[in-house]
């Protein structure tokens, strides 16, 4: 605590303290990169905040405290930004959700680093709580008076909360081994924010980007397919070239209409398009290839098979004849093989399969209703 920082000195110094995250918690470190580090003087931020864009960290504060409270610090910001505690409010009392989320977000640095400094809040009881269950609880437990709210909490525009669930998204696909490395508690707790609050539109557009971006230059999105609720982005060359799975299985009858529909949306929001559509249910039983030419007709569409469920076959296929990306409705109900394929995976999942049945590739749920 003998270093005395200015604000170049302390920034260098978060940028060592974010490195050093990469050996000890990498999986929090790959989300501190989305954030810029910045240092401030004055009274508006006297210890560290987040607008969910930067970490903003007084440099009096910094002088204040030793090396692992402020490391503490810093994962506190990012976990704020992962945890979507501003989105979470929906109207309770500001200050009382400030500790509760605090609390939270403590709870958990805590069980990552094995360290909380004593006067951040902290109460083990509160291990494996969210913020909503801790909220309440508030009212009547006392607080140790030598503790309080580490930050200031900024507020998180919604775009920016709905880039960090996708940031998530992303950091879990891109390394297996450090989303496993996670306490089980964490995973589920994360698992609760990130995962229902993914339209499955906007997660199949910004899916079907990644694959294809660096090949053709995205727009704005058209206005033309808004009204399905499917915010697809034109292109110039508004073509696309993808694998479409659909479970024919006998507990997947009730879905596959809503699963038609969408797959129409999606293919009438391309100009030009070539997508192979497998229907499958132990094996696949039939194989259709739909262009501008041949366009699916989900109304005369036949369904073939309706046995059990298996999605080796789908997965052997794509490994087979390799293609742009995976999409996959199904109702989950079936053993994920262990590896996944080289292609790139969507599982669109009803509502209420839950996303904790896909170990791996990304998964979107779609409401089993049909729109007109």
């Amino acid at each position: 605590m003998s270093e005395r920082f200015n604000e170049t000195s302390l920034v260098n110094v978060l940028e060592r303290d974010r490195s050093l995250l990469l050996l000890q918690q990498p999986f929090t470190a790959a989300l501190s990169l989305r954030l810029q580090l910045n240092a401030v003087k004055g009274k508006e931020i006297p210890t560290a905040a987040t607008d969910g864009r930067s970490v903003f960290f007084n440099v009096d504060f910094a002088n204040r405290i030793d090396d692992k409270t402020r490391q503490f610090v810093l994962c506190h910001e990012v976990w704020h930004c992962v945890m979507g505690h501003f989105s979470r409010q929906q109207g309770r009392e500001h200050q009382r959700w400030n500790r509760a989320v605090d609390y939270e977000v403590n709870s958990i640095v805590k069980q990552l680093l094995g360290f909380v400094p004593p006067q951040a809040l902290y109460r083990y009881e509160y291990k494996e709580l969210s913020a909503e269950q801790i909220y309440p609880q508030l009212m009547v437990d006392e607080e140790k008076p030598e503790q309080a709210v580490l930050d200031t909490h900024l507020p998180i525009n919604s775009e920016q909360q709905q880039r960090w669930r996708e940031y998530v998204q992303q950091a879990k696909l891109a390394n297996a081994a450090h989303w496993s490395s996670l306490p089980g508690n964490v995973k589920k707790q994360l698992e609760q924010v990130v995962s229902p609050s993914l339209p499955w539109q906007h997660l199949l557009q910004r899916f079907v980007q990644r694959q294809l971006i660096g090949e053709r230059q995205w727009l704005p999105p058209s206005r033309r397919h808004i009204h399905r609720g499917l915010y697809l982005p034109r292109q110039r060359s508004d073509f696309i070239e993808l694998t479409v799975a659909l479970d024919t299985s006998g507990s997947c009858s009730d879905e596959l209409a809503v699963f038609l529909q969408q797959l129409s949306h999606l293919l009438a929001a391309f100009q030009d398009y070539r997508v192979t559509v497998l229907q499958c249910d132990r094996r696949i039983q039939h194989i259709d290839m739909f262009t501008p030419d041949s366009p699916l007709n989900a109304d005369s569409f036949t369904a073939k098979g309706f046995g059990g469920t298996a999605f080796k076959p789908v997965l052997d296929y794509v490994d087979k004849h390799p293609t742009n990306a995976l999409i996959y409705f199904t109702d989950g109900c079936a053993e994920v093989p262990s590896q996944p394929p080289h292609t790139p995976v969507l599982w669109v999942l009803p509502n209420a399969a839950g996303n904790e049945r896909m170990p791996w590739g990304e998964v979107a749920t779609v409401s089993m209703s049909i729109k007109r």
